[in-house]
This record gives C-alpha cells, structure tokens and sequence, in this order.
C-alpha cells in the first residue's frame, strides 16, 4: 500500500500512474486482438459484436464510475487515517454498486432485444447480437466484484497488483476465446462466455490478494450499516462519476450516429482515427486516474500545498506528451494510419491524418480539462464534471444536427477541440475558486 500524502510529489505520482497506463495500453492492445479473432468467422460475427460494442462500453463505464467514484472517500478516509470510517465506506460501496449493478442487469435482460431495434441492428446479425449483449450483460456482476476490488486497492495506494491480475485476465481471455470460438465453435457467444470468465478469475485472485495481504481491510457486518453523513458523499461521489463516463458515452454515440450518414469512405478514416486517438490520450486518462486517489487521499490528510504541487506537475507532464503526440501525428501519421486501413487507399488515410492533425494540437486544452476535472471529482466537488460532461453531450448533439450538415467531416473534426477548450476555461475557474476556498477553510 502506498501512502501518498508524505515525500516527494511527481516522482511517487508517475510511479502511480505508470501501472494504471501500462493497463491501459494493454487493455487497448487485447480489444484490438479479441476484434481480429471474432473477424475470422466473418463479416457477420464482427458486425454482431460490433452492433452491441456502445451499449457494453456505456454498461461497463457505468460500472468504472461508480467504482472509481466510490473509491474517491475510501482515498480520503485512508489518507486521514480513519481505517474504521473506510471500512463503512466499502461497506456502502459494496452495497451501493450492488443494487445498481442488478438493477441494469435485470433492466438490460428484459429490454436487450428492443434495445436493439432502436439500434437499428439489421435482421441478419440480431439474434448473434443478442446473444452476445444478454452473456456479457449476465456477467456484469463479476465485472463489478472485480471492479470493486481494483478501485480500493487503488485507493490505497495500490495500482500495481491490480495491473498484474488485468494482465493475466487479458492473456486467459485471449486463449479462451480460441477455446470457446473455434474449439468448441459457439460463435459469438464464446467471444462473450470468454470475456466473463476471465473476468470471474480476476476476480477470484484479487480477492484473494486482499484477504492475505490487506487485514485492514477485513470487514465486518456493522461495516454494512447504514450512516447517512458518510453514505451521502459516497453516493454523491460514485454517481457524479458514473454520470460523467456514461453522459460522455451517450454523446459519443450520438456523434457517430452523424459520422454513418457521411458514407462509406468517412467511417473507415474515422474508425482508424479514433483508434489511434485512443492510443494517444492514454498519457492523460492515467495521470487523471491518478490525481483521483493522490487529491483524496491528501484532501483527508488536510494538506492543500501538494494537492496544488500535484495539479501542477500533471499538467506539466500532460503538456509534455502533447508535445511528443503532435510530432508523432505530423511526422509519422500516414504510417500509423496506413497500418489500420489499406495502404492502397490515400482518401481514407489522408481523411484520417487530417482528422488527428487537427486533434492534436488541442491536447494541451485537453490535458488541463481531464486534470481539473479529475481534481474536482477527488476533492469530491462531482457537480462541475458532469455540468462539463452533459455540455459535451448537448454539444455532440448540435454538432450532428447542425454542423455536419453544413461543415460536414471537418465539422467532426472540430467539435472536441471547440468543447475541450471551453470546458477547459469552466473547469479552471471553478477549480482556482475550489482551492482557494478549501485552503481557507483548513486555515480557520
């Protein structure tokens, strides 16, 4: 476990952040491995998953959030050394995320196939669809357990551990895959049976590793008693955050919803962009996560001068990698983009290209907004990041009605970099105006 509210500030915040990146990285890599394998049975097979990839994207994103979110007082209490006061605070979580996680489930099971009408998923891939979307929703529970159990070993100080069990999950859901597709050839469904079970083994070993090597944080049943000061910021927490990941789903599929009216030249170029805007922005993603636990856990310990320090030096480090990003896009960008799409094709790669080059150089307007606005949620002030996030939804929203039809895939191209600005400039204000206040208060 890691106490993060004593020594040196940037050196133990990359170390942090290092294990989260190196998950996500890895975790990018076995999605792109899952999609080639389910594409050796056929357009059919890859079109079914792919019909249900926004809906299990939005499912298991509300899931992170109310974990990450949740996790946000166990950092606090942790850091102020209260471990009486988190183990109520798991106690809530456990039972918080499992009411809402059974609530989606069941809501899901029932409605999975008009779900997918509204979809608009063509009759010839739906029952694959469905079958896909019902095993994977039916296993959002084990998801959850080891999402659970990934966010407080966070919490405390902990990335590495939950690194090395994503690992070994990733590797077993690749093997089972193989297994269940072409070994036992259940289609689809093995994709989605292989995605659970390894899931279901994460969660096994890592609970494993809290029972023998985390007795602080054993729980008994008065843990699981309702105390209403406690459980109000836990749910304000868990349930800003998971409205900010899903609201920012919702608006994503909205946009992408325009980018198919554009024709079939578009989606490929912005399917091969967003893949490797994906990679990118990972940098940003794990310095945020870690800001999340270091803000919380010194906002508990009462000291406001390395909550600032560590602001300060995520963003520095973010506006280094912007830097490395855009040389990366500008110099080597056809290449990257010509290993997705067809080499072949100079339209869809120079669509691609133009499309990140336009990207990019708003990366630093993005770094900040993803820094504040983790920073925000860790010191437990969740109302301005989800304001920020359903004005990117709304904005998607006028993007597609309004902007495409004027500006078209330029008009793709602009509206992030637009709304990571603007958000940017709110989140600042509010953050500058948040810390001032909170150091006032420590001072009395």
């Amino acid at each position: 476990m890691k106490d993060l509210t004593k020594g040196g500030i940037l050196k133990p915040m990359l170390l942090f952040s290092l294990p989260i990146l190196l998950g996500n990285i890895f975790q990018q890599a076995y999605n792109l491995i899952d999609i080639i394998i389910v594409g050796k049975l056929g357009n059919d097979a890859l079109s079914a998953v792919g019909a249900t990839t926004s809906v299990v994207s939005l499912l298991f994103n509300i899931i992170n959030g109310l974990c990450t979110g949740f996790a946000i007082s166990v950092s606090r209490h942790y850091g102020a050394g209260d471990h009486e006061k988190m183990r109520n605070i798991i106690g809530g979580m456990i039972t918080y995320s499992a009411i809402a996680t059974i609530g989606v489930t069941v809501i899901c099971l029932v409605f999975t196939d008009p779900l997918l009408r509204l979809l608009n998923t063509p009759p010839e891939i739906f029952d694959n669809a469905g079958a896909y979307l019902k095993i994977v929703v039916a296993g959002l529970v084990v998801t959850l357990i080891y999402n659970l159990e990934a966010s407080i070993l966070r919490a405390v100080g902990n990335s590495v551990v939950p690194l090395i069990i994503l690992i070994i999950s990733a590797v077993l859901n690749v093997g089972l895959d193989i297994l269940f597709i072409f070994g036992f050839n259940m289609n689809v469904s093995g994709a989605a049976l292989a995605t659970v079970f390894a899931q279901l083994l994460s969660a096994v070993v890592c609970f494993i590793y809290l029972v023998k090597k985390c007795p602080f944080l054993k729980l008994k049943l008065r843990h699981f008693n309702h105390n209403g000061y406690c459980h109000s910021g836990l749910l304000a927490s868990g349930v800003g955050m998971a409205l900010m990941y899903s609201i920012v789903d919702i608006g994503s599929i909205v946009l992408q919803n325009g980018i198919n009216g554009l024709g079939t030249s578009i989606i490929p170029a912005h399917t091969a962009a967003r893949k490797i805007f994906g990679f990118t922005i990972l940098p940003f993603s794990s310095l945020s996560a870690t800001l999340v636990t270091f803000v919380s856990q010194n906002l508990g310990a009462g000291k406001p001068d390395r909550i600032k320090k560590s602001i300060r030096y995520a963003i520095l480090v973010g506006c280094g990698w912007a830097t490395v990003a855009i040389l990366i896009i500008f110099f080597f960008g056809n290449f990257l983009v010509g290993m997705i799409v067809s080499e072949d094709d100079g339209t869809i790669i120079k669509t691609a290209v133009d499309y990140l080059k336009i990207n990019v150089p708003f990366y630093y307007a993005l770094t900040v907004l993803l820094s504040l606005r983790c920073t925000l949620q860790g010191l437990g002030k969740s109302t301005i990041p989800i304001i920020a996030s359903i004005i990117e939804m709304v904005w998607k929203i006028i993007t597609v009605i309004f902007i495409i039809p004027v500006l078209g895939y330029f008009g793709v191209a602009i509206s992030e970099p637009i709304i990571w600005v603007l958000s940017g400039i709110l989140v600042t204000v509010i953050t500058i105006k948040t810390l001032k206040k909170m150091i006032k208060d420590i001072e009395i």
